[in-house]
């Protein structure tokens, strides 16, 4: 095992103490085994398979299938959106809807979440990997060049993405993650950022998260809605079947911990150069009341990227594509008008 994991894991088991277990225990307490009650769910909820998002369609890249679900015209610039943590391509569906009149729009399911493979392994969560999901998405799918817009994990992917691939693209769009390097700085330089990250070391510990995760019936998904202003109780029902087992969230979760791998780290180090500078041209959509990153680190990342317009949405969220779809929406159209 890689000492980066090996330090991580210490870390994160000390970090669950006060953070998890004291809470494993009241709530034990209270309602018994029932803690670990997950209901059974074997169909999607109505909305997931809303006409109206599109076709549902699969496509093997890079060694795995890929689920995705595209609408808008074939002949359009293609936009592809990228989802973050925990999330799946359900948390586009505002833009999907909006986009697909004017563009080819696809919203993927990244590895191991929802409906794509889940390959085992720390390893296979490495960003190279799914640098080349992308990369062999698209190519698949006929095109040369488009806009990628991502969020959270999948906004993490989008800037190295385009350090890697920056003639693929004629835009990039990210919402609420500051480049790369802006909150590797920010994280060494400021002690409110590394609190916000607290979660990102306590992931490193095996098995826990993924059960902490899952307890009382995926809970979890009940606080990321409230602070999305979400309110439908069939979106929160979906989420609920998309990350409804033990696989899924442990897929997820070894993103967070492929990046204390010596691979990752070498993997960085190989286009650190081109992550300082950026040349695609960039939109960054950023909710100012985001619970895990700072403003600050967003604004900095302005030092990374040739082509570089912030927009600030004073007192929304992390989910900000979700709590904020006009004016996501808005701000997206303006920029992709303009190119």
């Amino acid at each position: 095992m890689d000492q980066g994991r090996i330090i991580g894991i210490g870390i994160g088991f000390l970090l669950a103490i006060p953070a998890v277990f004291i809470r494993l225990i009241v709530r034990f307490v209270s309602l018994g085994c029932g803690i670990f009650r997950v209901k059974t769910r074997t169909t999607p909820p109505a909305c997931l398979l809303d006409p109206e998002l599109g076709v549902h369609k699969y496509m093997t890249v890079n060694g795995i299938k890929i689920h995705y679900v595209e609408a808008g015209d074939s002949n359009k610039p293609l936009l592809l959106f990228v989802h973050g943590f925990p999330e799946f391509w359900f948390s586009w569906r505002h833009q999907i809807k909006h986009f697909k009149k004017n563009y080819r729009v696809v919203a993927m399911d990244n590895r191991g979440y929802n409906e794509s493979d889940k390959p085992a392994g720390i390893d296979a969560y490495i960003i190279n990997n799914m640098l080349e999901d992308i990369k062999g998405l698209v190519e698949g799918l006929g095109v040369s060049k488009f806009t990628l817009v991502a969020h959270d994990w999948g906004g993490a992917i989008a800037w190295n993405f385009a350090a890697v691939y920056p003639e693929m693209l004629d835009n990039l769009i990210i919402c609420n993650l500051p480049h790369v390097l802006a909150l590797q700085d920010a994280q060494k330089g400021s002690w409110v950022q590394m609190l916000k990250s607290w979660y990102m070391v306590f992931f490193q510990c095996p098995v826990i998260p993924e059960l902490f995760t899952l307890m009382e019936d995926i809970k979890i998904m009940e606080g990321q809605m409230k602070d999305a202003k979400e309110k439908d109780k069939e979106v929160l029902e979906a989420y609920k079947y998309a990350f409804r087992d033990f696989t899924t969230w442990n897929r997820a979760i070894n993103y967070y911990r492929g990046l204390a791998t010596n691979k990752s780290v070498e993997f960085g180090k190989s286009i650190k150069a081109k992550l300082k500078s950026i040349e695609v041209r960039t939109l960054h959509i950023f909710g100012t009341a985001d619970k895990y990153l700072n403003v600050s680190a967003a604004q900095a990342s302005s030092k990374y990227v040739k082509n570089y317009q912030l927009e600030l949405l004073d007192g929304v969220s992390h989910w900000v594509q979700q709590e904020a779809p006009e004016q996501v929406n808005k701000i997206m159209d303006t920029f992709l008008q303009t190119s």
